[in-house]
């Protein structure tokens, strides 16, 4: 398997190469060459397996050239081995027809620790091989710091920094970030908003300055194509507890950045017979106002009660939009060399694909207290304020006799402030695992909305 960028300027590279790599050079993402191909006879033979091993037989074709596949087995086993639940992730009805699918129960209690624990693994095992240290970089809006500091604290041969908006993230998220008393984590609050810090990451991988012999810069956002490949896994893990759905089964993913999202597209392409995604917004609604009006184009952001997806521009819709173009890199290159300047339309022959496969809703703040009590009340279930957009696109956009898995992307805990808005007379509570690490002194730099400085801090510490 090579990978290709999507803007078809820069050469094919290995798999080693994508997750090594971040942007591919020309400002382009990695995708892979083709997508393998899985019938339905053979999707359903996989239905007693455990999660790691079911992993295995999904990714191993995006990897194969460089991994015996017994050696990823055991990469796999050793990433979901910090999971407190033994299938890694769990489905809970809320009623007939609707369903969470909890994708909380890694180390720091959010979705992107599916992904990340892996990428910190395979992260590992590079090094090792290539004798190279390796550096994480990284924007957050909240979690995606978190996993990634997490997923690679306790590897010597890798150090993390990760740029986060400064006062823009929940109490929780920052202190995941900044107490875990590693020498090789360093959390950086940029004055900015989370796209600003997106720029910064993105300008580095761009930047001549970040390349070396001995020190590997990578990228730790949804960008990464490792995240995205394996994401798709649990669309299959949850298809096969719902065999007998057969093609009926819809799922509602809380969207920023569209990775998430485009980790279910990733699966259908691969022979998952899904019926449609729900893209679920809040008011920062730059997915929600794409798939209305098929047209993308960047929005403000305020600041809301889900601030991970507090994002005005979402990086991984290139990946769709080069499968909606027909994997036509000159197009696509073309179109978002003039993006965000002048927006881009969804191809006129594409639309009714689009429209068949996405919806999307949008929930404000109010509406997302709303969902949380609701839910709370009627099926005494705690939501996180993300997966309540998503749970009320579920119920906005679907009928009731159309089963839909709402993607459960954090644990209510990490967003207190929130819980206690829509419950007043609810007391949240700390889980035991990460309570003794917030007693820890927190560590982080205060950095302004300056590349050039925040280029030096990182260059003086990295190199």
């Amino acid at each position: 398997m090579r990978y290709k960028s999507t803007r078809g300027e820069s050469p094919d590279v290995t798999f080693s190469e994508v997750l090594l790599g971040g942007l591919a050079p020309d400002g382009g993402l990695y995708m892979p060459e083709a997508f393998p191909q899985f019938s339905i006879k053979e999707i359903q033979s996989w239905s007693d397996l455990s999660f790691h091993q079911l992993a295995c037989k999904i990714l191993y074709p995006f990897v194969k050239e460089e991994i015996d596949e017994k050696v990823f087995l055991g990469l796999l086993q050793d990433a979901y081995s910090s999971f407190d639940d033994e299938d890694v992730v769990k489905l809970k009805k809320l009623q007939d027809n609707r369903w969470v699918l909890e994708l909380f129960h890694g180390p720091t209690l959010a979705f992107k620790d599916v992904a990340m624990q892996l990428l910190g693994v395979l992260l590992n095992h590079f090094a090792k091989e290539r004798g190279q240290k390796i550096v994480v970089l990284g924007a957050t809006s909240g979690d995606t710091g978190a996993a990634a500091i997490s997923a690679c604290s306790r590897h010597e041969n890798v150090e993390v920094y990760i740029l986060y908006p400064h006062g823009k993230v929940t109490d929780f998220q920052r202190k995941q970030m900044t107490t875990t008393q590693s020498n090789n984590v360093y959390p950086m609050a940029i004055e900015s908003d989370f796209d600003g810090c997106q720029d910064m990451v993105k300008k580095m991988f761009l930047d001549e300055t970040f390349k070396n012999e001995k020190v590997r810069f990578i990228a730790a956002n949804s960008i990464n194509w490792a995240r995205c490949m394996t994401q798709s896994v649990y669309f299959f893990w949850s298809y096969l507890q719902m065999v007998e759905l057969k093609e009926e089964l819809m799922f509602s993913i809380p969207s920023g950045n569209f990775g998430h999202a485009y980790a279910g597209w990733t699966a259908k392409q691969m022979g998952l017979p899904i019926k449609k995604l729900l893209i679920a917004t809040n008011k920062n609604d730059v997915l929600h106002q794409t798939f209305s009006t098929n047209n993308y184009s960047k929005t403000g952001v305020v600041q809301t009660l889900a601030p991970s997806m507090d994002i005005s521009v979402a990086s991984n819709f290139e990946r769709l939009l080069y499968n909606l173009y027909d994997d036509n890199s000159s197009l696509l290159a073309q179109n978002m060399r003039s993006f965000p300047k002048k927006s881009i339309d969804i191809p006129q022959e594409k639309r009714g694909l689009v429209a068949s496969f996405f919806e999307s809703f949008r929930s404000d703040d109010e509406e997302i207290l709303r969902e949380i009590k609701e839910t709370f009340d009627k099926h005494n279930y705690l939501l996180d304020p993300h997966t309540a957009t998503g749970v009320r696109a579920s119920n906005g956009v679907a009928n009731m006799d159309e089963p839909v898995i709402t993607m459960g992307t954090a644990h209510p805990a990490k967003f207190t402030e929130a819980i206690e808005q829509a419950l007043p007379s609810y007391t949240s509570s700390i889980p035991k695992k990460v309570e003794k690490a917030f007693e820890q002194e927190e560590v982080f730099t205060v950095l302004p909305d300056d590349y050039l400085e925040i280029k030096q801090f990182i260059l003086s510490k990295a190199l």
